[in-house]
């Protein structure tokens, strides 16, 4: 009878550790890719329904999430000046965006393939600049854009001035996002900079020794003054 008690002892507690290493091998850890299982979806300033609504997201619309508080996730976008907002739990898939079909006007379409661009540049945000890097130990500008485009399995030329013969050439008024902007000083003959446009008139980048990756307005300030051109390398 002991030893029968024993066995069942033993057999109990090696299903509790079992059950336990499960739960834990499913545990989601961030950042993390995910993506908006909702229409209309408010993505908030606040963790609670009491603050404000920067915009309503769509069904499929990838985010990157940085943390989860309670029933909402921190996710980022460059809506926010800090960076981030907030989206109900509720609402959110974790992994990778499907690929949904949707309907506009009798027109279908899958997710853009940009806003994965953007996704996998996000993962990125606060790191900071390496003058020459080119790996997540560090990045600087063209060194990031490349990065971020191996990935998605294409391949930049490795300086900022050259990755205008990337691509094709794409006008201010119609980027998109995951487009690449390249930006000259006034009366320069090179091409210093380069970023990655994530819509809504804002870039990610990595701008210069002693900064981080972070979002930037390319429609006022000193990238509106220096803005050059843009090519879009998936097409």
């Amino acid at each position: 009878m002991n030893c029968f008690k024993k066995v069942a002892r033993i057999t109990a507690a090696t299903l509790a550790i079992v059950i336990a290493a499960a739960t834990t091998s499913f545990a989601t850890t961030y950042p993390c890719a995910g993506y908006v299982s909702g229409t209309g979806v408010n993505l908030r300033s606040g963790p609670d329904t009491t603050h404000g609504v920067y915009e309503q997201m769509t069904y499929g619309t990838p985010v990157n999430i940085l943390a989860k508080e309670g029933n909402w996730y921190k996710v980022s976008t460059p809506l926010a000046a800090c960076g981030y907002a907030y989206l109900s739990a509720d609402y959110v898939g974790i992994g990778e965006a499907p690929q949904i079909t949707k309907q506009a006007g009798g027109a279908t379409g899958s997710v853009s393939a940009g806003q994965r661009v953007v996704q996998i540049a996000e993962q990125f945000l606060g790191l900071p600049y390496v003058y020459g890097g080119s790996t997540p130990a560090g990045f600087d500008c063209s060194g990031f854009t490349s990065y971020v485009y191996k990935q998605m399995g294409y391949t930049l030329n490795r300086v900022s001035a050259d990755q205008i013969y990337n691509g094709i050439p794409v006008s201010k008024s119609e980027l998109l996002p995951g487009d690449i902007i390249l930006f000259k000083k006034k009366n320069a003959t090179r091409i210093h900079h380069v970023g990655i446009y994530v819509g809504n008139g804002m870039m990610i980048h990595s701008p210069q020794t002693g900064d981080v990756i972070k979002y930037a307005s390319i429609v006022n300030g000193y990238y509106n003054d220096c803005y050059y051109a843009a090519r879009r390398i998936i097409q």
